[in-house]
């Protein structure tokens, strides 16, 4: 804690917080590939040595870089306001989509970056220590209430679907596509497609 020391704490948290952030610059610029302790310091304008007084190694500023990504998911995650639960699905795959697009840097941290402290199925998962896939396993057990889905696991069920839209964004990343219109229009088609399938009703066209 940063009681006796606040000025020290404070210089140091500082210093922290410019290195993840010239990292997130990094990772916007150059990708995951060009991501390393020497890129990141050059952004930061700080020496390779210094960084390690804050981050003993590149593992620990990538598992950083992967909880910023994860805490701004969360925030967003959590705005999404919608009483019925299938709804409430599409409307946070649309979330998941605007942060993919708005906030690539993070997405890919949060993501795709292949961070040692990344949640593991199925302990993690099944232990709540995802916040959003417990939002939408939760959602799936109000569905099943309504008579919606199998008996199949709920966290199995949000882990397909969250997967369809994730790989679905990948595609994107790959430019499997024509362009960012024909991508959204298609990611949100096949989002309401995969969410009727598992919950066994008719889809339904839209924007």
């Amino acid at each position: 804690m940063c009681t006796k020391y606040a000025n020290a704490c404070t210089l140091y948290t500082m210093g922290k917080d410019r290195i993840v952030n010239a990292a997130k610059t990094v990772l916007e610029k150059d990708g995951v590939s060009g991501l390393s302790i020497r890129s990141v310091a050059e952004a930061a304008g700080m020496s390779p040595m210094a960084m390690y007084r804050h981050f003993e190694s590149k593992d620990a500023l990538v598992n950083a870089l992967m909880l910023d990504g994860f805490v701004a998911w969360e925030e967003i995650a959590r705005s999404v306001r919608e009483p019925d639960p299938l709804r409430w699905m599409e409307k946070g795959f649309e979330a998941f989509l605007v942060f993919a697009l708005k906030q690539p840097h993070r997405f890919d941290a949060a993501f795709l970056l292949p961070a040692s402290e990344a949640r593991q199925y199925p302990d993690d998962f099944a232990g709540g220590r995802s916040p959003v896939m417990a939002m939408f396993t939760a959602r799936v057990d109000e569905a099943k209430a309504k008579g919606y889905f199998s008996d199949t696991s709920s966290l199995e069920i949000a882990l397909a679907i969250a997967a369809q839209a994730q790989g679905m964004i990948s595609m994107h990343r790959a430019r499997r596509f024509a362009g960012e219109k024909q991508f959204k229009a298609l990611y949100r088609q096949v989002m309401r497609n995969t969410i009727a399938a598992y919950a066994g009703k008719p889809c339904r066209r839209g924007k």
